[in-house]
């Protein structure tokens, strides 16, 4: 029975290129707002909104696992957002994407759920020196064979392509 386990995982891995951990390439497919302090009273709150996945600004990150430690791009953004990875492991990983101007930082906690990428996210702002709840929101990933960068940044975020 142990020799049957082993080859089903060595046959997933096979298939897949990976063990199923977080490592790799990730575009976003769905989001669903939960908050946002900013919208209309008519807006609808919760519903998942299926991502076109040919978007040229895609919400687009790769993880990696350098020695030992979990690293993250998100080639939406360029230096002007920094990227601090708080907690990660082979299943999760949760991370703070922060901005100058305005001064807000975004806060990703993410899972491996089955296939896909799942994280919740706030966006956390600074006014009169207290943090602000501005945006509540969950995201959903699939995983992708590469992307990279295709341009300049642009007031939407860089161009991505994934495949």
């Amino acid at each position: 029975m142990r020799t049957l386990a082993a080859l089903a995982l060595f046959s997933m891995v096979a298939v897949t290129g990976h063990a199923q951990t977080i490592e790799g390439f990730w575009q976003d497919s769905e989001r669903r707002i939960l908050f946002d302090r900013a919208a209309p009273a008519s807006y609808e709150y919760g519903r998942w909104n299926v991502l076109d996945q040919q978007q040229t600004y895609p919400s687009a990150k790769q993880i990696r696992n350098s020695g030992g430690r979990f690293e993250l791009v998100d080639l939406l953004y360029d230096d002007e957002h920094a990227i601090k990875v708080v907690s990660a492991d082979d299943r999760a990983i949760t991370f703070i994407r922060s901005a100058k101007f305005p001064a807000c930082a975004m806060h990703h906690s993410c899972r491996l759920d089955g296939e896909q990428l799942f994280c919740a996210l706030e966006n956390l702002c600074l006014e009169n020196g207290r943090e602000v709840l501005d945006w509540r929101g969950e995201e959903r990933y699939v995983r992708r064979a590469s992307c990279e960068r295709d341009g300049r940044r642009q007031a939407q975020g860089i161009p991505v392509k994934c495949r």
